[in-house]
Parts: structure tokens; sequence; C-alpha cells
């Protein structure tokens, strides 16, 4: 389940814009995700699809304060960016190198501008579901590796939470930094066609993002809306909100509950004729070291020449996280997708650095 369908992993990275705190003295601030993991599909309806895939991905963010206000963000991946081959076991195979993130940020009081490469908002599924697989088929949707220019403005206290809006204008990056390094997936161009890949900035997503609810503390939430104009060869442009919700109980003795959720909807996905219809949730628990995870997704593709299709992930995980922030967590996933039906065991051994 991994490479150029997955957009971003939970270990590709961008950089979250932060104030410079006033104790801070280097410029440079940033962190590094490391990831080994093994995904083995040992029952499928389709026998192409049973194979093992060993994996290691790196990440590597960067933020530079060059004046006051003024920010250089760098982001790059190291993963696999192809499929694995059909019924072949992988390796360590066909990793690439590539810059998902590079852009001049600017805070002028609440508001900040950003200009360059990075991922336009809208939903945040693959930031706050818990388990190894559970954004899986919503990272279809996630604006990933943008050019154009995005603000974000803080709006403070308010009677619905500490709210921030995003305004974003973008196009899909077609330089060469969409293609990547050691294993190349292919850089796209405007032939390629695509929503959004229009070579101009005339697409956009708007976002409203909540948290700090008085009446409902641990609660956050997200709006999204985007349209995005047809490349060569669409027929219409696409439409898409997205509504997401977080919720976090602490239940005593150092237990913590966390259910989360989304639902988005694209009207002419990918620029066709078929409409998208997605719909996440997630449940964490927590105590300690310990922690487990339950979640299911479901993707339903109304075409536009008739009928209907189903895509389904139900996902189970667990695991431990050593006091250096060392975590391992095993898995069991089922999958349905276009009607061919697949089981899977994985295993996920994560660190993370910050400097």
């Amino acid at each position: 389940m991994r490479g150029i369908s997955r957009a971003a992993t939970a270990f590709a990275i961008g950089l979250t814009a932060t104030a410079a705190s006033a104790e801070t003295t280097s410029p440079w601030e940033g962190n590094i995700d490391l990831e080994f993991g093994i995904d083995s599909t040992f029952r499928a309806d389709d026998p192409d699809a049973r194979l093992t895939d060993t994996f290691g991905s790196a990440a590597f963010a960067l933020r530079l304060r060059m004046t006051d206000g003024i920010a250089l963000n760098f982001g790059a991946t190291a993963e696999a960016v192809l499929d694995p081959r059909p019924a072949t076991d992988r390796t360590f195979g066909d990793i690439g190198l590539y810059i998902d993130t590079l852009n001049l940020e600017a805070e002028i009081g609440p508001v900040t501008l950003t200009a360059g490469k990075f991922g336009a908002g809208f939903g945040t599924a693959w930031d706050t579901m818990p388990g190894i697989w559970s954004a899986d088929l919503a990272e279809d949707y996630e604006l990933a590796e943008q050019l154009g220019v995005g603000l974000s403005w803080d709006l403070g206290a308010t009677p619905l939470g500490s709210l921030t809006l995003g305004v974003n204008l973008f196009t899909a990056d077609t330089t060469t930094l969409s293609d990547s390094a050691l294993t190349r997936r292919g850089r796209l161009t405007r032939a390629d066609g695509g929503a959004g890949n229009t070579g101009r900035l005339n697409n956009v997503s708007l976002t409203l993002d909540g948290s700090d609810l008085e009446a409902a503390p641990g609660l956050s939430w997200h709006l999204g809306y985007r349209q995005l104009k047809p490349g060569i060869g669409d027929i219409a442009s696409e439409r898409g909100m997205v509504f997401g919700l977080a919720q976090t109980f602490e239940l005593g003795n150092g237990t913590e509950l966390t259910v989360a959720g989304e639902v988005a909807r694209l009207r002419n996905a990918g620029g066709s004729a078929d409409d998208a219809d997605h719909a996440t949730l997630g449940l964490g628990l927590a105590r300690g070291a310990w922690h487990g995870e339950l979640a299911a997704s479901s993707r339903r593709l109304t075409l536009g020449a008739g009928g209907s299709a189903r895509d389904t992930l139900v996902q189970i995980s667990g695991g431990y996280t050593w006091d250096n922030g060392i975590d391992l967590s095993l898995g069991y996933g089922r999958f349905s997708e276009a009607g061919s039906r697949s089981e899977i065991i994985g295993l996920r051994l994560t660190r993370s650095f910050s400097f």
C-alpha cells in the first residue's frame, strides 16, 4: 500500500509555521523522522497482491529564520516511490529522494503568508487518525506538493474556540522537483492532466480549524472547501468539502482515549465525471507506554457512466513507546478494493529527532 498512490506517508512531512521563541539563539530548527516497516499481504483474492514489502523511510524538515518574521522552510523525503511488482517480495527497493517542501514564509502579526512548494490545506485525517493504515484511503484527497501561495490567519479566541482561517491558491508542481532522485517516480507534466494541474494559480482551498473550545476540552475540528480547475483532458472542475473532528478524553490512571473522524465529498473527482465520498473513523487508546488503535474507512465512487464502486479498510494495531522515543507497532488490516479482498499484517518501528 505504499508508493505513488500515497501522496504522503505518516512520515512524509512538511513544516508547520511556529513563532520563534525569545530564548532561541540559533536560526535553525528542524526534525528527522525515521521509519522501518514490513507489510505482508498473506491472503488475497488477487494472487498478484500476495507479497511482503520490507521498507524504510526518512523525512527531513528544516526551518531557517532569516530575519524577524521571515523564514525558509525545506522538507525532503526518502521512501519507496514505486509500487511493488506483482507477486514479488521487495526489500528496501525503489527508494527515491524528493523535495516535498520548499517555501518562504512571512509572519505579519496574526497572519502567516507562504509562497513556494507546500501542502495546501484540505483535510487532516493523515495527521489525526490513529493506526498504521487508517488514512490510506483518505490520502487520495490530500493536496500535497503544490506550488502557490497560502495565507493562515490566527483569529484568536472566539465563542467557537481558537480559530485559524486558511486560504490557498495553487497549481500542481510540474517542475523538476516533482520527480525524485535515486529511483525516479517520474516528473509530472501538464500533459498528464488531472484536476488542479493547470499551470496557473486558479485552484483554491479554504479551511477553518478550531480548538480549545471551553464547552468541550480536548476537541478540535477542521472544515474545508476546494475547487480544482480541469487539467488537459479533464471534463469538469473538481469541487470538494471536508469536515473532521478529533476528541481526546482523559479517563484517569494515565489512560487517554482519542476519537477521530472525517468525511469528504468530491464532485467530479480528479476532473472526471465520477463523484467520490470518503469516510474515516478511528479510535486510539493509550495507557503509559502502551497504545492500541482501531480504524475503519470507506471510499464510494459514483460513476458518471452509471453504477458505483466501494473500497473499504478495517484495521487494528497496537504497540509500545520506549522512553527514548522509539515506538514499535504491530497491526492487522482487511482491505477491499474494486471487489478484491486482501488481508495484511504489518510492523512499524519509528523514531523522531528534533534539533
